[in-house]
Formats: C-alpha cells, structure tokens, sequence
C-alpha cells in the first residue's frame, strides 16, 4: 500500500515524523512526503491508496481510497474520507491515522471497486 504524506514547509518536521512513525510501524507500507506544491504531480506518479496532508482542496482527491485532511490548528477538526465515507476527528493521533491505514488495507483486500473520496 502507498501511504503520500504532505505538509507545508512550516511543518515539515511534523511531516517527516508521521512519515518516519507509519514506516517503522507499518513496514509494508510504501510512505512518500512531497510538498503541496507538487502534490498533484507526486499523486499522480505514485497513486497512492491514502494521502494525508494538512491543505484543504489542494488537490483532487478523486481515486483514493482515503483523503486525511490533517489540521494544525487545534480547535480545528481534521477530515478524514475513507471509502467514500466522511468523518472529522479534533486533534486526530497517530493511533488515529493507522487506524484509517488498517481500515484502507481492509477495504482493498475485501473491494474489488472500494469507493473514491
């Protein structure tokens, strides 16, 4: 599974330790970060399952299996789209986004057409 992880550069530190935290603790996982700037670019080369970023409509989401809009800012929810379902979660934790990771692994192995977000 492609698991596409991007932040602005403010953030990157964060970025890199979400991406680093998913490889050590999903192997399996194929991680990349990119930045928003080439986010299209960099979706459309590795065409990932799951993109977590934290810039709303940066992009169109159309063809992943879960789209996290991962907030900064507190007081903020994050929105998460995993099969056509949506949620928001307040201060989402990484037990949150590998929870969103198994459940994609999930859908994948048992939907032959899962739904787009």
């Amino acid at each position: 599974m492609r698991i596409l992880v991007s932040f602005e550069p403010a953030y990157h530190a964060y970025q890199g330790v979400i991406a680093a935290s998913i490889q050590v603790l999903r192997p399996h996982t194929e991680v990349e970060t990119t930045t928003p700037e080439t986010l299209g670019e960099t979706i459309e080369r590795l065409d990932p399952e799951i993109v977590i970023c934290n810039r709303p409509n940066t992009v169109d989401p159309n063809g992943r299996v879960a789209w996290v809009e991962l907030s900064l800012d507190s007081i903020r929810p994050s929105k998460i789209c995993l099969g056509g379902r949506h949620a928001e979660s307040t201060n989402p934790t990484l037990e949150v986004l590998l929870r969103v990771i198994d459940e994609v692994e999930e859908v994948i192995s048992t939907d032959n057409h899962p739904e787009d977000c």
